[in-house]
């Protein structure tokens, strides 16, 4: 026990320590980057009279040894705003296996900013160039690091085809044929790359993504999320209760893989989360025990919904999820604006109900309730 208290305390006092020293580096290019350090470097080389040489002597051996620092500062600065104007940047590369055909790479940056004014992790493109039998150069993706949630190779088949290569079989194996070229050069003509589209339609498919997962973050959010283990109890549920407790895969901040469920609500929701990584649909759970699933668009729509209770289809509910606006971000504004329709509706009935020949209506010859065994049938 005694060695696990060490190993504990050796790894908290080691994260600390990244964490001081990750702050530490932050601290020091908002320091470097700022304005009044940048004009105090700029005037420690002006051109001063022969009676303070040795004075800006001194300035400039202080300066001389932060020069390269802030330097440094200012690209990494440039770099930044470039980034942040463009997302999508190109820099040269260089495969470091001592066995690479073609060492020389071209790699593609792509960034993608989130709703809270922050960036994900830049996914990263390398491109490997070549010539075709034409002479004309070509590319195709060597390595990426874009999620499969995009095809990049169906893509790049569709953005960056290569030139075939006439083969034909001789004793089990594939050899070019030059005669084939020759006699149908139509097949076999190179087709047109298009590297600008393809970059275009990833970084597309990134950012609905991204925004897919926002919305779905943004919903959960809305409702509170209970991790487990960290604010359990305060929501109110038992250690013990294992129903309700979901695997986070979009990865919120709490990490990827945490138990996490949703907290109590006024709209009756016990589970809300994305049915796959993609986050096309987002499956839904009432406490009543009724079950829905939507899909969203790539431009934040709700498309269509399906909800499923005791009875079958809820077409009603469908309509509220789908309708309004049918943006995803105003779906509870709907939810609670039919719930609150639903019970203006019920309270006008009860009031109706009340004595007189609308209680005998609810009544049949024998005395008994019809109207209670309709609402236990729904129920």
């Amino acid at each position: 026990m005694e060695d696990d208290d060490l190993d504990s305390e050796i790894s908290t006092i080691r994260a600390e320590i990244r964490t001081l020293q990750h702050r530490r580096r932050i601290l020091s290019s908002s320091i470097l980057a700022s304005r009044p350090l940048q004009r105090l470097a700029t005037k420690a080389h002006p051109q001063s009279p022969p009676s303070a040489q040795s004075q800006h002597q001194q300035q400039t051996q202080q300066w001389a040894e932060i020069s390269p620092l802030l330097q440094s500062s200012s690209a990494h600065a440039r770099t930044n705003h470039h980034r942040i104007g463009f997302s999508t940047t190109t820099f040269p590369f260089k495969d470091p296996s001592p066995t690479a055909d073609t060492p020389n790479l071209l790699g593609v940056r792509i960034d993608i900013g989130l709703r809270d004014g922050t960036y994900t992790k830049p996914y990263y493109i390398l491109l490997r160039t070549g010539t075709n039998r034409e002479g004309k150069k070509e590319v195709s993706v060597h390595r990426h690091t874009v999620p499969a949630v995009v095809d990049v190779g169906g893509l790049e088949r569709g953005y960056l085809p290569r030139s075939k290569v006439p083969t034909t079989t001789v004793d089990g194996e594939e050899v070019e044929a030059e005669a084939e070229a020759q006699l149908k050069p139509w097949k076999y003509k190179p087709k047109k790359q298009d590297l600008k589209g393809f970059v275009r339609e990833v970084r597309k498919q990134l950012v609905v993504w991204h925004l897919r997962c926002d919305a779905v973050r943004y919903l959960r959010e809305k409702l509170g999320v209970v991790r487990r283990g960290v604010d359990d109890d305060a929501a109110g549920f038992e250690e013990d209760e294992e129903g309700g407790w979901e695997r986070d895969i979009l990865g919120a901040a709490a990490g990827v893989g945490e138990e996490t469920r949703i907290a109590k609500n006024d709209l009756g929701i016990v589970s809300l989360g994305p049915t796959a990584l993609e986050a096309v649909y987002v499956r839904l759970e009432w406490e009543d025990g009724r079950v829905g699933r939507f899909k969203i668009s790539s431009t934040g729509v709700v498309e269509r919904a399906v909800v499923l209770g005791d009875n079958g289809r809820d077409k009603e509910m469908e309509d509220v999820i789908t309708g309004g606006d049918g943006r995803v971000e105003t779906l509870f504004d709907r939810l609670r604006k039919h719930g609150l329709s639903e019970r203006e509706e019920g309270g006008d009935r009860s009031e109706h109900g009340d004595g007189g020949e609308g209680s005998e209506q609810g009544y049949g010859e024998d005395g008994s309730d019809h109207g209670d065994m309709g609402d236990e049938s729904i129920l």
